[in-house]
């Protein structure tokens, strides 16, 4: 019951140090930022599994692929699902049931095309994908999943830059206003942040392989860095696997609908990831 009262809430509110001894392994780890550049290859990705809590419960699992090109993140296909089951979502009320159901998005370069989910709701009867240039490659739960994105060259440096080395784990702080300003993953769904939010401090872990590449990210912050009200802390768990393999990720060519298709207008007010896919599409 605690576990459905709180994804009904959060639905609504849509550097290494040396030390004297120190092994010598310690100083000659690879560089975690080379590491991942050196997989900026065309055709080629990484697999990863997250999931979100909110205080100890699970309240969303995702799965995705991030495809690479020569600059980076070229492409990606992501599907989330609440941690509910389907008598607990028809409980919940009317409003809120639409947010909850499963959503996929696959992002082409700059156009996300999204299925299910909120817009699920609202899509004509012989479309089934919402095309969105500029919409957030989570969707519009994207704010549910992990906020931390390692593949990302300049978020995985200040990571590293900022963390303490332990072995094969990097561990730090680092705040929501110094990610935001060069994260485009966060600038996708999270609106400018205020003074405070800037200022709200995220921990996390960043676990490596011996090759330097990233295995896990658990980062873990108050609700209210997200603009999320009502809530206690929350920690995003997110494991990836595959470096290397080889990924095509393509986007739909049929029922594909515009955004001016639907009739959003009983929508009195937009979470911020909506607003963004709404604003940028129309």
């Amino acid at each position: 019951m605690r576990r459905t009262i709180a994804i009904a809430a959060c639905a609504t509110a849509v550097a290494a140090v040396t030390a004297v001894g120190a092994a010598p392994a310690q100083a000659a780890a690879p560089n975690p930022v080379a590491a991942l550049k050196a997989q900026f290859k065309t055709g080629l990705g990484v697999k990863f599994s997250d999931k979100f809590l909110v205080g100890k419960q699970i309240m969303t699992r995702r799965t995705g692929t991030f495809q690479f090109g020569r600059a980076g993140v070229a492409a990606s296909d992501i599907s989330t699902k609440f941690n509910l089951k389907a008598a607990e979502i028809a409980a919940m009320p009317e409003d809120i049931q639409p947010v909850l159901k499963p959503e996929q998005v696959i992002k082409i370069g700059s156009v996300a095309y999204i299925k299910g989910g909120m817009f699920g709701n609202y899509m004509p009867e012989d479309k089934t994908w919402l095309r969105a240039p500029g919409g957030p490659a989570g969707g519009l739960t994207a704010i549910f999943g992990q906020f931390l994105n390692p593949t990302e060259p300049m978020t995985l440096q200040k990571l590293v830059k900022k963390a303490k080395r332990t072995g094969s784990v990097y561990t730090g702080k680092i705040t929501l206003g110094e990610v935001y300003t060069t994260s485009k993953w966060i600038q996708s769904y999270l609106e400018r942040p205020t003074a405070a939010q800037k200022k709200s401090v995220v921990s996390y872990k960043l676990y490596v392989n011996a090759k330097g590449l990233v295995t896990r990210v658990v980062t873990t912050t108050k609700a209210a860095t997200l603009g999320l009200t009502g809530m206690p802390v929350i920690t995003a768990d997110t494991k990836y696997v595959g470096w290397g393999a080889k990924v095509s990720i393509k986007a739909p060519t049929e029922g594909i609908a515009e955004i001016d298709e639907l009739d959003l207008s009983s929508l009195e007010e937009m979470s911020a990831p909506l607003s963004k896919v709404v604003g940028k599409a129309a």
